[in-house]
């Protein structure tokens, strides 16, 4: 019989309100917009491998008050699936019962189309091409627990010749940070003992395992399906998958995201590090990136001036950027005469010192030593 193929996304938080660009409605919009864009997209090229399932591993939605129209048009973008779409509810969306105000509007939205909610640990069939598949759904219940949700998945019969999967949201242990304990850790001794072919799992934003790891893996984490933040160092990913019953015969990570958070951290001192600046800025997909500066140092007037005009030439070319920047005036002889009598003690010492080429920071700091002493 031929493999089962499915498409593993998580994590793609829609609604999510981009508030740190609240000043820039232009960029927040399209960072908006952005999240629903990607997963279109993701659907497209599951359609493309003609998947037969599409599986959210929770947080499908970043909170449970999102807006009913981006439940409608999330519901749409995975209506245009081919196949059966199961959506898990993670700690971010998560299933409090009957009275959840966010699943019973996303019901209520799917109507009678080929979706999906995977609200309650209870064992979801289906026949595919002559193959019975079991998936073995774990949904949160709120946003925080202590305790793994995945126990019942052992303790279940499970046919032989049967492909099963679970399917889960949580922190697993080794591979994500959560040192108190509140994300329904799971230990990876406890999803190999499960009796599943792979588990498809979410809450972690970067994806496992490597792409070019042998094998069946026990479980695969899809990361954020396109980027959010700085924090996002991949372009967004989700996973292809063919599985058997015995386990995953392929995989292959999906490049899904349009935009791309980079935050470059530089120290500028001379005309040579702007010019550096902007040739690593260069290097980016500008219209598509959203840039942060993090920049210190100190310049010659000369060279703040270029400093300008790079940052200035940034901001036309780049879909957003951001500048934190705190570059001091460089002490030079013009500024030396603006700050001290040229009769003083200070302006004498410090004018030998700017000729000391071989301690070129000597002026610096002892015109910083002046300053604090307040001479």
């Amino acid at each position: 019989m031929p493999p089962v193929r499915i498409v593993h996304t998580a994590d793609n938080h829609l609604g999510l309100a981009f508030q740190r660009y609240a000043g820039e409605p232009e960029v927040r919009a399209r960072l908006v917009a952005e999240r629903i864009e990607a997963l279109k997209r993701l659907v497209a090229e599951a359609n493309r491998r003609q998947a037969h399932f599409f599986v959210v591993a929770g947080d499908l939605f970043d909170r449970p008050t999102v807006a009913k129209r981006d439940i409608k048009d999330t519901v749409d973008a995975l209506a245009t699936f081919s196949g059966d779409v199961l959506v898990l509810p993670g700690n971010h969306d998560f299933y409090e019962g009957p009275q959840s105000q966010l699943w019973k509007t996303f019901e209520e939205a799917v109507g009678n189309r080929a979706i999906r909610a995977l609200v309650r640990p209870e064992v979801a069939a289906f026949e595919v091409d002559g193959e019975h598949v079991r998936f073995y759904p774990c949904p949160c219940p709120s946003k925080h627990g202590t305790e793994s949700l995945i126990g019942w998945v052992r303790d279940a019969a499970k046919e032989p010749g049967v492909i099963h999967v679970g399917i889960a949201h949580g922190n697993v242990d080794g591979l994500g940070l959560d040192a108190e304990g509140r994300y329904f850790t799971m230990r990876q001794e406890e999803l190999r003992a499960a009796g599943v072919a792979t588990w498809l799992l979410g809450h972690i934003h970067v994806p496992d395992p490597a792409p070019d790891a042998g094998g069946s893996p026990a479980f695969f984490m899809p990361g954020i399906h396109t980027p959010d933040s700085v924090k996002c160092r991949h372009p967004g990913h989700a996973w292809y998958l063919e599985v058997e019953a015995d386990g995953v015969n392929r995989f292959e990570q999906l490049s899904t995201g349009g935009v791309r958070f980079t935050r470059l951290s530089k120290t500028l001192r001379t005309a040579a590090d702007v010019e550096a600046l902007g040739q690593a800025c260069a290097a980016l997909p500008a219209a598509d990136t959203v840039l942060d500066l993090q920049l210190t140092g100190r310049l010659k007037a000369a060279d703040r001036a270029a400093l300008e005009a790079v940052m200035a030439g940034l901001k036309e070319q780049f879909f957003s950027v951001t500048d934190d920047a705190s570059i001091e005036h460089e002490l030079d002889a013009e500024m030396l005469a603006a700050e001290y009598p040229t009769d003083s003690l200070q302006h004498t010492l410090l004018a030998r010192l700017l000729g000391d080429e071989q301690h070129a920071d000597a002026a610096w700091l002892a015109h910083q030593l002046f300053r604090d002493l307040g001479t």
